[in-house]
C-alpha cells in the first residue's frame, strides 16, 4: 500500500438485499457512506482497510458467487480480531459456516490471510505479505517430500485455507490417507489436523474428533515437534472449541 499511489480501486459487488448487506458490514465495523433508492438500489460502505459498493441482483445465488477481491493490510491478525469481536457483539457468535462467514488466519506461501464471505457470497481475501523476501516455511510447504501424499496435502491446504473449499479439500486428502504410512510422522500429523479442521468446518464433529486422536497418537521427535508448531496450535484450538471433555 504505497503512499504515492494516485488511484484507488473500489470493488462493486452484487447482493440480493441492500439491507442484508448493510446490516452485516455495519456489524463488522464498516461505516455507511452513501445509500441510493432510485433509480436503482445502491449503497457504499467504508472501513480503514477498504471501501465497497453494492448493487442489487435479486437472482443472485451466494453459493455460486465468483465475486472477490484481495485486500492487503499491514496487520492481518489485528483486522481479524477486530472483525470477530464485532461479529460476536452483534450476533452473539462468530459465523464460520454458510453465509456470511469468516475463516481463521492461515499462513500460505505468499502471505498470511483469512477469508471474509458476506451474505451475498462475495469474498474478501484479506492478507498480509510476509515480512521476509525469503521463502517462508509454512504448514503448506512440504519441500523435501514430493510424494503423492505431500502433493495432496499441499493441494488440500490451499483448497481449505486459500480458496475456502473444504469439501474439495476433504476429497483430496481422503484419497491418499491409505498411503499415509509412506509419509513422515510430521507430515501425517499436519494432514490429520488439517483434515480434522476441515471436518469441523463441515459440522462433522465425530469425524474431527477421530482425526484429532489419530494426530495425538503419533510419536514425534523433538525436531518433528518443531515442524508442526502451527498444526499443534490449530489442534489445541479445535480441542478448545469442542471442550476439554473431548481431549
Amino acid at each position: 500500500m504505497s503512499a504515492n499511489r494516485e488511484s484507488v480501486t473500489i470493488p462493486i459487488f452484487p447482493c440480493r438485499s441492500i439491507d442484508e448487506q448493510l446490516e452485516f458490514y455495519q456489524a463488522l465495523g464498516f461505516e455507511l457512506t452513501y445509500r441510493q433508492a432510485k433509480p436503482n438500489l445502491y449503497a457504499c460502505v467504508r472501513h480503514r482497510i477498504v471501501e465497497l459498493h453494492f448493487f442489487v441482483w435479486k437472482q443472485l445465488d451466494p453459493s455460486n458467487s465468483y465475486s472477490m477481491c484481495y485486500v492487503h493490510v499491514r496487520d492481518v491478525d489485528a483486522v481479524h480480531k477486530e472483525f470477530c469481536e464485532n461479529l460476536k457483539n452483534a450476533y452473539g457468535k462468530v459465523p464460520s459456516r454458510g453465509f456470511p462467514r469468516i475463516t481463521k488466519p492461515n499462513n500460505l506461501v505468499e502471505d498470511r490471510r483469512f477469508n471474509l464471505i458476506d451474505p451475498a457470497g462475495n469474498r474478501l481475501l484479506i492478507g498480509q505479505k510476509h515480512a521476509s523476501a525469503a521463502p517462508v516455511q509454512t504448514e503448506q510447504t512440504v519441500m523435501a517430500q514430493p510424494s503423492r501424499f505431500a502433493n495432496a496435502f499441499e493441494t488440500a491446504y490451499r483448497l481449505a485455507y486459500a480458496k475456502d473449499e473444504p469439501a474439495e479439500a476433504a476429497k483430496v486428502l481422503d484419497l491418499v490417507f491409505s498411503k499415509a504410512e509412506e509419509a513422515s510422522a510430521s507430515l501425517r500429523y499436519k494432514a490429520y489436523v488439517l483434515r480434522a479442521d476441515i471436518a469441523a468446518s463441515m459440522d462433522e464433529i465425530n469425524h474431527a474428533l477421530v482425526l484429532m486422536q489419530e494426530a495425538e497418537q503419533l510419536s514425534l521427535s523433538g525436531q518433528e515437534r518443531e515442524e508442526v508448531v502451527e498444526a499443534t496450535k490449530r489442534l489445541l484450538e479445535l480441542k478448545g472449541a469442542f471442550g476439554h471433555g473431548h481431549s
